[in-house]
């Protein structure tokens, strides 16, 4: 693994992104970019105003409490860059009916209703296909899930299945050609960030020579999730499966909410015993993220500009700016 990950950056920064399609979303302090390359080679950069809710309002910024405030947050923010994203890219497919029917239905409030629509459609298959499945396969393994020793292997087995539907799900994902091109945008997204983390010119050349896997990527964040379930659903005994599955509803707040502790923990600290908690996310990484060519590196270059730009000229009330580079 390379020894870049673990060296400590020149500028401490909280500069996050997303990979998009065809593009790259950069969040700063107060601003939102995202730069997306159209079919005829464009660039187009949309800046909006961004500050996350939890720095909106102290109660929502309180430990624990944030991080499942933030995870849901984050897709929905994500999401919608990815939804603007693909209205410049051209896509042979027609428009769904689903799509023309909310259309037709709200108007101009359509791609609020389809945004939040995807949002809720992404959160009930993640937890029926990483929750509730592995605790339902579990249970169907037949031995004595009575004593506190069966209960603990039981739920040890579930969290095995879960990790590995998961790597089922991510492997699989990046076996389409599309998705590939989205995950060298993350590898893009990545490198930049290494780049203005040490200080450099951000250029294509200074960029390229980073490494694309990051310990505060969001794939780490869902590993660590996955891998903090699998404790906390072992110390919860073994129900019946209605039992079990409001149980694990119930405690998927708190879950999220020490893993983001943990996570922000591990991607700051120098303990080597903390670090090691990173490791799984990063080696997953090495699926989510695949080098970038230099014209992904642009976009990803040109949307961090824009929002280093923007939050050093106190620029975020052009929320609606859009500029071709």
């Amino acid at each position: 693994m390379d020894k870049e990950i673990w060296l400590r950056p020149k500028r401490v920064s909280n500069i996050g992104g997303e990979a998009l399609m065809e593009g790259v979303m950069m969040r700063g302090k107060s601003t939102m970019a995202s730069t997306v390359r159209k079919g005829n080679g464009e660039l187009v950069t949309t800046i909006k105003p961004y500050v996350p809710i939890t720095k909106r309002h102290r109660i929502l910024g309180l430990p624990i409490i944030r991080g499942a405030i933030s995870m849901i947050e984050s897709m929905v923010v994500g999401i919608g860059a990815l939804m603007e994203s693909a209205e410049y890219i051209e896509f042979e497919e027609a428009e769904s009916k689903f799509d023309k029917w909310i259309e037709k239905k709200f108007g101009d409030k359509s791609m609020t209703i389809i945004k939040f629509t995807s949002v809720l459609f992404a959160l009930v298959m993640g937890i029926g296909l990483f929750m509730l499945l592995p605790n339902l396969v579990a249970d169907l393994i037949p031995f004595d899930k009575e004593t506190a020793s069966g209960a603990f292997l039981a739920n040890i087995i579930e969290g095995g299945i879960r990790i590995g539907i998961f790597l089922l799900y991510v492997w699989l994902v990046s076996k389409s050609r599309d998705m590939r091109r989205v995950f060298q945008y993350h590898g893009a997204e990545h490198k930049t960030i290494y780049a203005y983390e040490n200080m450099e010119e951000l250029t294509v050349e200074n960029v390229r020579k980073h490494t694309r896997l990051h310990p505060r990527c969001g794939t780490t964040f869902i590993f660590v999730v996955v891998l903090i379930s699998i404790l906390i659903f072992a110390l919860t005994g073994w129900h019946s499966k209605l039992i079990n599955m409001v149980i694990r509803l119930a405690l998927l707040p708190v879950i999220a909410g020490v893993s983001y502790e943990l996570f922000k923990l591990a991607a700051r600290s120098n303990s080597k015993l903390v670090k090691l908690i990173s490791v799984p996310g990063l080696l997953l990484q090495k699926i989510t993220t695949q080098e970038p060519d230099d014209s992904m590196l642009e976009v990803a270059i040109a949307s961090l500009k824009a929002v280093l730009e923007a939050e050093e000229g106190e620029g975020t009330e052009n929320d609606s700016l859009k500029a071709a580079q």
